[in-house]
């Protein structure tokens, strides 16, 4: 049985919400164990108005122009920098994994390869919880540089769709450029039978750091409706990689269950165990901080 909101295939989309209709957060995540539920009329118009009336979603709403104005060239450089560093090392690395592989290795990388995939949808989705439920974009360094995309994205979740691939990626870039040199330095500097015995395990890294890499680019598609190549959505729809409707579960304020946006093949399990909402839990209770609280003040924002 495939989890609620998941990609049932080719031909099988899942029932979207009847126009005008929203769908509360934790039970259309299945968090509750019941079924959907409708928010009735007047709910619905509080929770798509702010008081002030200002629009609560889009590129207009006034929190969005003021996060994306934010976006600096110092940023940019970051961001190239991050790419072009990552995308070297990733050649080079790959070039390396080759030379030393052997036909014996074949059992043990398929299973790093597979928990390489795992390890990435729950980075992922620990990364997202963090960013999306805790601190401030006023944070200095990290806050503009890292949290306000985050803060932006639930306000204009279809900005993504509008940046480039360095903005897409370059934050996922800089994050990998520790373990992709720490494993070019193994390859300059470990024998070659060294080498050959850690091969397995240099396999569940690099794919670890692949799709830690890819994770945003794949977020950006599951925002994409229009021109998306046919294998991006075969991709999909055989929820190989984050489906596109498994993924607006999480874009139903507050924006509370399914953070994982790898693959996704981890959001349910991590729903039905509460496992985000207990983490919270303990935060809250040694700090006295509310979840979202800085999320939740932006996208009230009227001017």
């Amino acid at each position: 049985m495939l989890p609620p909101g998941a990609s049932a295939g080719p031909g099988r989309p899942s029932p979207p919400a009847a126009p005008g209709e929203r769908l509360r957060g934790r039970d259309m995540a299945g968090g509750t164990g019941t079924a959907p539920q409708r928010l009735p009329p007047g709910e619905q118009d509080q929770e798509a108005e702010p008081e002030g009336g200002s629009r609560r979603w889009g590129a207009q709403h006034a929190g969005a122009r003021e996060l994306a104005e934010l976006y600096s060239p110092g940023k940019r450089l970051q961001e190239w920098i991050s790419v072009i560093l990552c995308f070297s090392l990733i050649c080079f690395n790959f070039y390396n994994l080759l030379f030393y592989l052997r036909l014996e290795h074949t059992p043990s990388i398929i299973v790093g390869i597979f928990a390489g995939v795992i390890t990435a949808d729950f980075l992922s989705g620990l990364f997202h919880w963090g960013a999306d439920t805790w601190g401030s974009v006023e944070l200095p360094i990290v806050g503009k540089a890292f949290i306000r995309p985050f803060r932006e994205h639930h306000i204009d979740p279809t900005a993504i769709t509008r940046h480039d691939f360095i903005e897409t990626n370059g934050d996922n870039c800089f994050m990998t450029l520790v373990p992709l040199a720490n494993m070019a330095y193994k390859f300059v500097s470990f024998s070659p039978e060294a080498l050959y015995e850690t091969c397995p395990w240099e396999c569940y890294i690099f794919a670890l750091i692949i799709f830690i890499t890819m994770t945003n680019q794949i977020h950006k598609w599951s925002h994409t409706y229009f021109g998306l190549p046919r294998w991006v959505i075969f991709l999909q729809d055989w929820h190989i990689i984050l489906p596109r409707k498994h993924h607006r579960i999480h874009h139903v304020s507050p924006h509370e269950t399914y953070f994982c946006i790898t693959t996704g093949w981890l959001n349910y399990p991590l729903e039905k165990i509460g496992f985000w909402r207990c983490l919270e839990n303990i935060i809250q209770g040694l700090t006295g901080e509310k979840p979202r609280a800085d999320d939740m003040k932006w996208a009230q924002k009227i001017k």
